[in-house]
């Protein structure tokens, strides 16, 4: 055998040994994976728990309702508010990717549950950004539209009065803000309703 194919054979396992890490590597940090995969599939799905690895110890999730923000910060706060998003009865999301620059991603966010069916304003429908650093999500902020707003402000300002304490559309838009996520991250990546 030659000292030239040696050497190429050599070089060859060299860079299949090398690449392999790296690939392994790039696809642990891809934000899109890191924000929507199979992970956060899984969680959604029910078929595992919250997984704080994919997220930075202090993050935060931020979700926007009109004037109402609410913000989740660290694991056990992220936790909570995702399982509470989850236990909703009839809850669905699902996200389209608008733009990955780096590690940010921008997906629309559509959002269904049992209480948006009966108003006649599901899907609701958001714009979140997931930011990743070294891997983990940093922040997620979810907003929805104001397309989405006025429609169940609308569909609230059209519900019969009880005689009860009113509640202003607003407070009532901003409650249901934060139950629906901020997150996104709640999210069937890729999912198509039928």
């Amino acid at each position: 055998m030659s000292t030239k194919r040696v050497t190429i054979g050599v070089m060859l396992l060299l860079a299949l040994l090398l690449a392999g890490p790296l690939t392994v590597q790039a696809q642990g940090t891809d934000p899109v994976e890191v924000c929507y995969g199979s992970s956060f599939e899984a969680f959604v799905a029910g078929e595992q728990a919250f997984d704080p690895s994919i997220w930075a110890e202090d993050g935060v999730q931020t979700s926007i309702t009109g004037d109402m923000v609410s913000t989740y910060t660290g694991h056990d706060e992220i936790r909570a508010h995702l399982e509470e998003l989850l236990a909703t009865e009839g809850f669905d999301m699902e996200v389209g990717v608008i733009s990955v620059e780096g590690g940010t991603v921008t997906v629309e966010s559509k959002v269904w549950d049992d209480d948006l069916r009966a108003l006649g304003v599901a899907p609701i429908i958001a714009t979140e950004v997931c930011i990743v650093e070294d891997g983990k999500i940093q922040s997620t902020t979810w907003t929805m539209s104001e397309e989405s707003l006025a429609a169940l402000g609308a569909a609230m300002a059209a519900l019969p009065k009880t005689g009860g304490p009113l509640v202003s559309v607003a407070t009532w838009a901003a409650a249901l803000g934060s139950l629906l996520l901020a997150g996104g991250l709640a999210v069937r990546y890729a999912r198509r309703r039928a």
